[in-house]
């Protein structure tokens, strides 16, 4: 993972609820952390739900994350990520959990495919998508 690809991050207080039986956050409360930063910055290179794009949108293709450290409340997390691959019809992923209270505690990578809902296929990711990609990636990494 190239470090200078995550150019986006967004800040999350750990809830109570995200704990489980074992005094840790759950796994499961990862992905919400990674879906909320990837739906941040979906918003920012202008992909929005596919009603408002003439029927195209994105799937989630994969998503994996390796878990580095365990979590605990009270804390906050650091989700930082960018983009760092475009292909024709999909784009990579990649992320850094950093916790207030222990540092690097998980990175991750997703594969987004770009989907027409009006005919049910896969659709190139569009010029302007690329565009706003290209420019946000550029941008100086925010923490």
């Amino acid at each position: 993972m190239t470090s200078g690809s995550l150019v986006f991050s967004v800040r999350i207080p750990l809830a109570w609820g995200e704990m489980d039986a074992f005094g840790h956050v759950n796994n499961v409360a990862y992905f919400r952390w990674l879906e909320t930063a990837r739906m941040h910055y979906l918003r920012a290179i202008g992909i929005t739900h596919p009603d408002e794009q003439n029927g195209l949108g994105l799937l989630l293709a994969e998503s994996r994350c390796t878990f580095l450290k365990p979590l605990h409340f009270p804390d906050t997390i650091t989700v930082r990520m960018g983009v760092v691959k475009v292909g024709y019809t999909s784009f990579v992923m990649q992320y850094e959990v950093h916790s207030e209270a222990h540092g690097l505690s998980a990175t991750a990578e997703s594969v987004q495919v770009m989907f027409d809902y009006r005919t049910n296929t896969k659709a190139p990711v569009p010029d302007a998508v690329r565009a706003a990609i290209v420019q946000l990636q550029a941008a100086t990494p925010t923490t």
